[in-house]
């Protein structure tokens, strides 16, 4: 069984200034790795993580990370193991500036990309092991999305990391308080 997860990274905005723009409050309860809701973690380098169980939560979606974004950057990631689908994104001062995303039904071996990628991916895309490897130090298609969001944010979801785990993580509120499943269907 795999996770799915919805996470942003923020450089350049305060955490307060953060979960305000996405609705959020601390709680100051603590919470481990996986976590049900909601939760922030400071960032190694001086960034801002909030992530939340389950795959495109509403934290993920355009008008949020063109609201976060607005004078900093802040960086998506969308994972839904279970199907093998992962996203990530750069946004920067209310706009998307890339996109690069994995999705195992449409091509087991295909990255789509939009926007002004990172030169890395290019890279990425010339080192990456076949299907079939068994070389488990290589990396896949899959993974592409995923390193691109660790070299933006320091974080990965899937590695063992002591020094980050050495603080916990906050459980947040969420203030947009809950909306019904027929509702979140039109938003």
């Amino acid at each position: 069984m795999g996770i799915a997860l919805s996470w942003v990274a923020v450089k350049g905005l305060q955490p307060d200034e953060v979960l305000s723009r996405l609705e959020l409050a601390h709680t100051d309860e603590e919470s481990s790795y996986p976590f049900e809701g909601v939760v922030a973690h400071p960032l190694p380098d001086g960034g801002f993580l909030v992530a939340a169980r389950g795959c495109g939560h509403r934290i993920i979606r355009a008008d949020s990370m063109a609201r976060l974004s607005a004078a900093c950057q802040a960086l998506s990631c969308d994972i839904e193991e279970h199907v093998g689908f992962v996203a990530s994104a750069l946004w920067e001062d209310g706009r998307q500036v890339w996109e690069v995303r994995y999705e195992s039904d449409d091509d087991p071996e295909n990255i789509f990309c939009k926007g002004q990628v990172p030169a890395r991916v290019h890279e990425l895309l010339a080192q990456v092991e076949p299907m079939d490897s068994e070389n488990f130090e290589g990396h896949y298609h899959m993974d592409i999305p995923l390193i691109l969001a660790k070299e933006f944010s320091g974080y990965r979801h899937d590695e063992d990391d002591t020094s980050f785990e050495a603080t916990p993580f906050e459980t947040l509120k969420d203030l947009r308080g809950k909306t019904s499943w027929w509702r979140s269907l039109w938003q």
